[in-house]
């Protein structure tokens, strides 16, 4: 049961476990504003402690968020924002950051934006995968710069993969160059993203890859017979 879950940190939820919101917001950044909770999480900081409740309760919003409405999303992910924010554990700012990444507004994108710049590389990563959903021109430019410069080369595979998921041509020349990359990583991470971008699978061959980007005529290679008869499996399940 929801309420079960919902420990010192969520304010609004009702016994039918349907989340709404009250007065002063739903989740428990809006705390921020009590100094004993500002207190007491600091003191847990400290500690080294990161309460799983704390966790199982962002996960939570986090299933919940693309069942619920405009409304309810754009409050939730309000409070989501301030738990990225305000939160000194990396552990809870990476939940927050992937519950942001279930829901599409200006807000989850702006919270996203910054988590790409987090100091953890693990929330970088995190924000470089959930801005594959945003599809928005801020978030294709954070992952174009995140791509070419973070410093810790599975954060970069991360913003290389998730711009397959933006149709643009800038998107794409950033693909293309990172095809030339001299780790075999970036170079599978932009031939995965091209895949998802282009609808065409030259299974992995960076070469072909590049000559397809470039204009050159290239064909793709034919399924094996065990592609086939697993395709052909998943679609009789």
């Amino acid at each position: 049961m929801l309420t079960h879950l919902l420990g010192r940190f969520f304010l609004g939820i009702v016994a039918s476990s349907q989340f709404v919101g009250c007065a002063d917001g739903p989740l428990f950044a809006i705390k921020q504003a009590n100094p004993y909770y500002r207190a007491q999480w600091k003191k847990d900081a400290e500690k080294g402690i990161v309460s799983s409740k704390r966790t199982e309760e962002i996960r939570l919003v986090r299933t919940e968020l693309p069942s619920m409405s405009a409304e309810e999303q754009t409050r939730w992910t309000d409070q989501l924002a301030k738990v990225y924010d305000l939160e000194t554990s990396p552990v809870l700012r990476r939940e927050a950051v992937m519950a942001l990444g279930n829901t599409q507004n200006p807000e989850a994108e702006a919270a996203l934006v910054r988590a790409c710049s987090d100091k953890n590389d693990k929330v970088r990563l995190a924000a470089c995968k959930a801005m594959a959903g945003q599809k928005s021109t801020a978030a294709s430019k954070m992952l174009k710069t995140v791509a070419q410069s973070d410093k810790n080369e599975n954060v970069r595979q991360a913003a290389i993969r998730s711009l397959g998921a933006f149709k643009t041509d800038d998107a794409k020349a950033i693909l293309r160059k990172s095809l030339d990359e001299k780790a075999p990583a970036l170079q599978l991470a932009a031939t995965d993203a091209l895949k998802v971008m282009t609808g065409k699978d030259f299974k992995g061959n960076v070469e072909n890859w590049r000559k397809f980007i470039d204009g050159q005529p290239v064909e793709e290679p034919q399924a094996t017979v065990a592609e086939r008869l697993g395709s052909a499996f998943q679609m009789d399940r």
